[in-house]
């Protein structure tokens, strides 16, 4: 896969940062970011921002500190990623390249939706937010049920999030104060200071979707958090109780979010097909859709042979052909083989056959 070597500005002032808006034409369309772009061979990253700026925005900006890194795989391309903090030395910022630009605060982030690339980002300026009352109540509940052993261990399970952002809280004391926490008024609040600070704050948002009755608004509530959720845990918990009686309207909206350019929102979408369509409701295309899923990296691949892996315990004739086809890639096609050998639900006979399936040298 291609890699890119990205540097973006912080610009601040008065409260306010500046983030630009990515042209119609051009790949993650109209989606929001920090100004910035690749390096050019023989530049350094402060050097690379400060020609974008100038292209991107017509100023002169006096380049500080790195304020964060961070790195996404896209269906296409690594980014590799370094915001530095960063001031306007001369002019005034104008969309030569964006679509548009915008002055905003940290509590204005829900209203505008980023590359996925940028989300460590906003986890870092979430964390300078003051609290409102809403969310103090919620960490006030879950910092009483803290386990410094049970936070060592959970950080352990999700690298893809920074340790410091785990509190270490045992999921039935966070069910339980989210139960408690849904009864009152502060609930709806909570959910609208997105990004969470912290993990169990993102799990307390995932239980809070999860109680909701309606589907419109389960829907609508997934398409705001969603975008959040940087790790599989936080993902796979996730089963809205007003999915189940909404089987007809459910998969249109599951293959909207198979096609994000957000890793989780793919991978929630996946875990969706598996749980309410390999039964009853089965339909073969939906195989066709998740063979047909692009985004790369380890957690969408994993859903990935999860769901096929179940499906050969459910529909095995009709999953089967993915394998001896070899439409998947050659990791997903033999983790799905190591998964279904693995499961109880998946006979003798049929793990002797899979066995024979296994993939070794071709590429993929």
């Amino acid at each position: 896969m291609r890699e890119a070597h990205v540097s973006a500005a912080l610009i601040e002032d008065g409260g306010r940062f500046l983030i630009c808006q990515r042209p119609a034409h051009k790949a993650c369309a109209l989606l929001w970011e920090f100004v910035g772009g690749k390096r050019e061979p023989g530049e350094t990253g402060e050097e690379a921002l400060v020609r974008e700026c100038r292209e991107e925005l017509g100023v002169t900006v006096k380049v500080g500190d790195v304020f964060a890194e961070a790195t996404h795989d896209y269906p296409d391309l690594t980014v590799h990623l370094t915001v530095y903090r960063a001031a306007i030395a001369k002019g005034e910022p104008t969309p030569l390249e964006h679509h548009d630009i915008r002055w905003i605060t940290v509590p204005e982030i829900p209203d505008y939706t980023f590359c996925p690339a940028d989300l460590p980002i906003l986890y870092r300026l979430a964390a300078r937010r003051p609290l409102s009352s809403a969310e103090a109540a919620i960490r006030a509940a879950l910092s009483a049920q803290v386990d410094p052993v049970y936070r060592e261990f959970s950080a352990r399970l999700m690298p893809t999030i920074d340790a410091e952002r785990v509190l270490g809280v045992r999921m039935p004391d966070l069910r339980k104060a989210a139960a408690a926490f849904a009864k009152t008024p502060d609930a709806a609040a909570f959910c609208r200071c997105l990004p969470h600070a912290y993990y169990e704050e993102n799990n307390v948002h995932a239980c809070l979707i999860e109680r909701m009755t309606d589907y419109a608004a389960t829907v609508e509530a997934l398409n705001t958090f969603l975008p959040y959720v940087d790790n599989w845990a936080t993902c796979d918990m996730l089963s809205p109780r007003a999915f189940k009686k909404h089987p007809q309207e459910l998969p249109a909206q599951i293959r909207c979010w198979l096609l994000s350019t957000y890793p989780y929102t793919v991978r929630f979408g996946i875990g969706m097909l598996m749980k309410f369509y390999l039964d009853d409701a089965f339909d073969p295309q939906y195989f066709d859709w998740v063979a047909a899923v692009t985004m790369p990296g380890y957690y969408v691949d994993m859903m990935i042979a999860w769901y096929f892996a179940t499906a050969l315990a459910k529909q095995y004739d009709a999953a089967l052909p993915y394998l001896t086809q070899h439409r998947l890639s050659r990791w997903v096609h033999n983790k799905t083989i190591q998964k279904a050998i693995e499961s109880y639900r998946v006979s003798p006979e049929h793990k002797a056959y899979l066995r024979t399936l296994r993939r070794k040298d071709e590429p993929d």
